[in-house]
């Protein structure tokens, strides 16, 4: 199996690069200028950053100052939302932006101050925001959180929407991404294949075809190997049986394919759809948060 990978959407730019497609907009400077959500190295740290593209800027908050970066990176993509916090909490599924040199995870957040709506990093245990804004870092208690909520979409046929989590593929080599569909009371992992114009389920020793199900769009999810009906720490729960037992999603590698399917805790495998059957696998890998 491969090592955990993950969906990066983070832009290497600098002052002098064009906004890249689908930036995220983290809020406005005091004059109005547009800010978008960046994170740039800084002394041994990570950290999420404001940038200003209209004034040719990227700036950080740290060690009580406001530091100009002329290298950083952009977030880019869709489906993310703002989540109100405080005093250094995060809300499920917020956005882990970068880290302290002493590993401490930091996330992105945002905070109004002196006019501004201005970004920053959300340092838990110093229970507070901290925004760099007039050459300063300002310490705000009550702020806002990037978060990437799970986002399932209806959809059918050949339709895919930007940020759809690719699975793997088949054997003819088609794209293959994470969708769920409904079959005889159970909501099922699926594998999608836009090519083919539909999705396929596994259930009761069969493959079944669906041509309405659910896609999983979003950002910030990993692989990671496991086995034997076993999930790691967050594993994505992408359905349930009718008699309320979760499934999780997992992939695997068959007959020259890399198929999405259910891990079934209870039967201590995964079963993927393949070839018109339910295919048990008991080695695969997990969709997880990161």
């Amino acid at each position: 199996m491969n090592p955990l990978t993950f969906d990066h959407k983070w832009v290497a730019c600098s002052v002098y690069d064009s906004l890249p497609p689908f930036a995220i907009v983290a809020g406005h400077d005091s004059d109005n200028d547009p800010i978008y959500v960046g994170r740039a190295r800084h002394s041994g740290d990570l950290l999420p950053a404001k940038v200003i593209p209209s004034k040719k800027q990227a700036y950080v908050a740290w060690g009580g100052q406001e530091i100009n970066k002329h290298n950083f990176e952009i977030l880019t993509g869709h489906h993310y939302e703002w989540k109100s916090a405080s005093n250094g909490g995060v809300p499920p599924h917020a956005l882990r932006v970068g880290q302290t040199s002493d590993g401490e995870p930091l996330y992105i957040g945002r905070g109004h101050y002196c006019g501004s709506l201005t970004p920053g990093k959300v340092h838990p245990s110093h229970g507070c925001l901290y925004i760099p804004y007039g050459g300063a870092e300002h310490k705000l208690e009550a702020y806002e959180v990037l978060v990437q909520p799970e986002t399932w979409l209806s959809s059918s046929g050949s339709h895919i929407v930007p940020g759809t989590i690719l699975a793997g593929h088949d054997s003819d080599g088609d794209a293959i991404y994470v969708g769920r569909a409904y079959h005889e009371g159970d909501l099922l992992p699926a594998k999608v294949i836009p090519n083919k114009s539909c999705a396929y389920v596994p259930y009761g020793g069969h493959e079944h075809v669906k041509h309405d199900f659910e896609l999983l769009v979003g950002y910030g999810y990993g692989w990671v190997p496991d086995g034997n009906g076993n999930v790691p720490g967050g594993a994505v729960v992408c359905g349930r049986t009718r008699d309320g037992e979760p499934l999780y999603i997992g992939r695997g590698h068959y007959n020259g394919s890399f198929t999405p399917g259910k891990i079934h805790q209870s039967h201590r495998c995964m079963y993927i759809p393949y070839g018109g059957q339910e295919v048990r696998l008991e080695n695969y890998e997990v969709l997880v948060r990161t």
